[in-house]
């Protein structure tokens, strides 16, 4: 009779939790979904833009490369940059695609090469609108989503793909562009995955697990970059036989997958009349010695397993696949990898620029850029440059 008892009591206890629990995460839902103050911008494996969010950003700390306030504004599309133009068919459109190194989350709208790079662009091309695109962490798989998802909707004349750091060492679609649309067990993030596609709560709970349980394996976490004071780096160096492990691996399971996402990058903007124009990821770790600071980078830890000559190396085969997929396909190739010079006056980080890198990545994509959309499109193209704003 109490063991009866007990069991009754025990039931009622449980159901009465389970009402409990359904009520608060019900409510929580609701209040997501009404106002979300997270502000995230991933949806389950489905891209959500910030739209017309202003953010503040403070960097304390460092070693003064970076601007003490920063001030960002998304507009209506959620990109960084000006408002499209009411005459948007009219104009040149152009739209920039990439991750953090093309976000330039931590510089100013006015400072980032986008934003330089458009300013250069209009001493020739009028009219011209450009925006920044870029999205911290997207590799080519979020890449094509965005295209999929908004850009193929607003149709730029160009887009600019800024490719490779973050497709190193990718090879399964189901890290990015998978849709999910039903619940998905085989580990607790993709469960999370597929339950946001329909949920503000599980979306939140999700990028909180994304945020405290990061992949990527760089010094830096690329979603709270810090300076990094090249001194301080570990001495780290890579014997000749696991170099040789390193490069077969990667080649053998990730450049080919690579190639082809960036090949469905270019068959997506064919297909809606958008240009499409590659660039190569340039980086500050190689087997160089750093002009300003005088630190030889080569045997220098700057990532899993690798130094920076070794780092360099699996970057530049990914780069040289972008190379590669330009000649093929006739798409104009902008080799900052080349081009860039490895200086750390111009990165506050391994890979991220600072202002003066950010105007030295618009420089060299402007002189690139230029003659080939003169070519493109010159009916927009004035021979006679306008001075530069501020000479």
């Amino acid at each position: 009779m109490k063991m009866s008892k007990g069991l009754s009591n025990l039931c009622i206890n449980s159901i009465v939790l389970l009402i409990s629990l359904t009520l608060v995460f019900g409510l929580c839902e609701i209040v997501l979904r009404v106002y979300n103050p997270l502000g995230f911008r991933i949806k389950g494996n489905k891209i959500i833009l910030p739209i017309n969010k202003k953010e503040i950003i403070h960097h304390e700390h460092g070693l003064g490369k970076l601007d003490k306030v920063v001030v960002q504004q998304r507009n209506s599309l959620g990109f960084r940059g000006p408002e499209p133009p009411a005459d948007f068919a009219r104009a040149l459109t152009v739209v920039t695609v990439g991750g953090s190194t093309t976000e330039c989350f931590d510089l100013a709208d006015d400072k980032t090469w986008p934003s330089r790079l458009g300013m250069d662009l209009k001493r020739h091309f009028q009219p011209l609108w450009l925006n920044n695109a870029g999205l911290s962490g997207n590799s080519t798989f979020g890449h094509y989503i965005l295209m999929q998802d908004y850009l193929v909707k607003l149709r730029p004349k160009v887009a600019i793909f800024l490719v490779g750091i973050n497709d190193v060492g990718l090879r399964s679609e189901r890290d990015f562009d998978e849709r999910l649309h039903e619940v998905n067990f085989r580990s607790l993030e993709r469960f999370l995955a597929s339950a946001a596609v329909h949920s503000e709560l599980a979306t939140a709970a999700l990028n909180l697990y994304r945020f405290y349980f990061p992949k990527s394996t760089m010094i830096n976490n690329q979603n709270d970059p810090q300076e990094i004071d090249l001194k301080k780096l570990p001495d780290f160096k890579v014997t000749p036989e696991n170099l040789v492990a390193i490069i077969k691996d990667h080649r053998a399971h990730y450049l080919d997958p690579y190639k082809k996402r960036l090949e469905r990058l270019i068959n997506i903007c064919r297909e809606h009349h958008i240009m499409p124009v590659l660039l190569t990821q340039p980086v500050l770790y190689g087997d160089i010695v750093d002009k300003t600071t005088g630190v030889a980078l080569g045997h220098k830890f700057v990532a899993k397993d690798m130094d920076g000559a070794t780092a360099w190396d699996i970057l530049e085969l990914y780069n040289g696949v972008t190379r590669e997929v330009g000649r093929e396909q006739g798409v104009p190739v902008i080799d900052l990898a080349r081009e860039m010079p490895k200086d750390s006056r111009y990165y506050f980080d391994l890979m991220h620029y600072t202002n003066a890198g950010a105007a030295k990545v618009a420089d060299l994509i402007d002189a690139g850029l230029t003659p080939v959309l003169a070519q493109k499109f010159p009916q927009y193209y004035q021979e006679r440059a306008m001075p530069r704003p501020g000479f």
